[in-house]
């Protein structure tokens, strides 16, 4: 199922927690991880596994809408840092 930004606003408490909660999961599990592997090697896996995510539950159609909107999305993404001395771990 593929959200929209009208869809995640609208979204019910207890469902947003859960979004947060997952999120705070997976980030603290990637930090740990850089502490072994170079972090793209991370942001790789990450991807990879969500793109097979989006690709076994969302249709043909839906699918493709998604991966338009990551690349549309492109100037929007903010990295952590700006400052390319900071690190994440």
């Amino acid at each position: 199922m593929q959200l929209t930004q009208k869809e995640l606003l609208n979204m019910p408490n207890n469902k947003k927690k859960d979004l947060q909660d997952i999120y705070n999961k997976i980030f603290k599990q990637s930090v740990n991880h850089m502490k072994k592997y170079d972090p793209q090697m991370i942001a790789g896996t990450l991807m990879a596994i969500a793109i097979r995510l989006y690709r076994t539950h969302l249709s043909d159609d839906g699918f493709s809408q998604m991966l338009q909107t990551i690349l549309d999305s492109e100037k929007d993404i903010k990295p952590y840092f700006d400052d390319e001395k900071d690190t994440i771990h």
